[in-house]
């Protein structure tokens, strides 16, 4: 979804260019400062910022005050708040940049401007990043060597590099680890269901959510593999493929860059393939994945995706007291929980 920018945000984009890095050569700096931003677009999708984007020339990412679909009047707590990660996640930006990696990360183009309480705490933020040319590769197909290639070049960086771990955010993301009480509540979320989508949970449901849970849980505090740089949501529109002619009619899909890297942290790499097969389709997972171990830990967190889907609703039925589409969900998030339970 996306809307025409506010004379707000316009002139935000203008006051963040104001404040250029010292590495913006001149040229760009004068697209920057005299770019027509009311001609821009707002897209509005993002769960932690929205962004003006401003074709051929940059985008402006601004911090959400709330979670996108909160409910009303709820906020950020300050130490979660977008506005507050909003510096480090720049620095990661910065360092993946310097790494001379094979496609482009929107590196800040400006400082972070920034609006805070009077004690100090950031209560939203902004920056101006370049514009990454490019669009979502065909989904259900893709070119397993060159997703390969993608998740090679992502082993390839040092986590433990200073610039690098310090911009890299926790391994848990959204409603953090599985605790008992998160578990306990999903095994009984047949009694959650309309009664007419209660039957479509497998017979072992409780086993499944039991044995995939704890399992990922023990991988966060005994590591499978050694942690890797993993990007946290490696798919859909967060990769722009640019379209090149290929032999006769063929077309070759060339990665341009990568976006939203809000979700970076060290962990297991496997994690990047779920991602990849997620969108270019599941049936290419052992052909992307390194060995039979990654395959199997790919479809383990697979699953893990899809129970975390499944416990986000069941909790925001419960807070809203709305009933949600079980069907739709249930279809597309039940299958991977069956391939999850093959690789045990």
């Amino acid at each position: 979804m996306a809307s025409d920018p506010l004379p707000s945000e316009i002139g935000l984009a203008r006051t963040c260019a104001e404040r250029l890095l010292p590495h913006v050569d001149a040229r760009t700096a004068e697209r920057l400062t005299g770019a027509r931003w009311d001609a821009g677009r707002v897209e509005e999708s993002g769960q932690f910022h929205r962004v003006l984007v401003l074709d051929d020339v940059a985008v402006l990412r601004m911090t959400r005050m709330a979670e996108a679909g909160a409910a009303p009047g709820t906020c950020w707590a300050p130490d979660d708040s977008p506005a507050f990660h909003l510096p480090r996640r720049m620095g990661l930006l910065q360092a993946l940049a310097a790494r001379g990696l094979p496609f482009s990360v929107p590196a800040p183009l400006s400082e972070v401007w920034h609006a805070e309480t009077a004690e100090g705490v950031p209560l939203t933020a902004a920056v101006l990043q370049p514009y990454l040319p490019g669009q979502p590769h065909p989904v259900h197909e893709g070119d397993p060597a060159v997703l390969r290639g993608i998740v090679d070049a992502l082993d390839a960086v040092d986590v433990t590099d200073g610039d690098v771990a310090a911009g890299l955010g926790p391994a848990w993301a959204f409603r953090g680890p599985w605790t008992d009480e998160r578990i306990q509540a999903l095994r009984a979320l047949p009694a959650a269901l309309p009664a007419e989508h209660a039957g479509a949970l497998p017979q072992s449901w409780q086993e499944a959510v039991e044995v995939i849970a704890t399992t990922v849980r023990t991988w966060f505090s005994e590591p499978a593999v050694a942690p890797r740089l993993v990007h946290g949501d490696l798919a859909g529109h967060n990769l722009r493929w640019v379209p090149v002619p290929g032999e006769g009619d063929a077309v070759v899909w060339r990665l341009a860059g990568i976006l939203d890297w809000d979700l970076a942290h060290a962990g297991d790499p496997a994690r990047n393939v779920a991602d990849l097969a997620i969108w270019h389709g599941q049936d290419l997972i052992d052909e992307i994945a390194r060995d039979t171990d990654e395959a199997g830990r790919v479809r383990v967190w697979l699953g893990n995706a899809a129970l975390e889907a499944l416990d986000d609703a069941r909790a925001r039925q419960e807070l809203t007291g709305r009933p949600l589409r079980w069907d739709k969900l249930l279809r597309k998030v039940l299958p991977r929980i069956e391939r999850a339970m093959t690789a045990f």
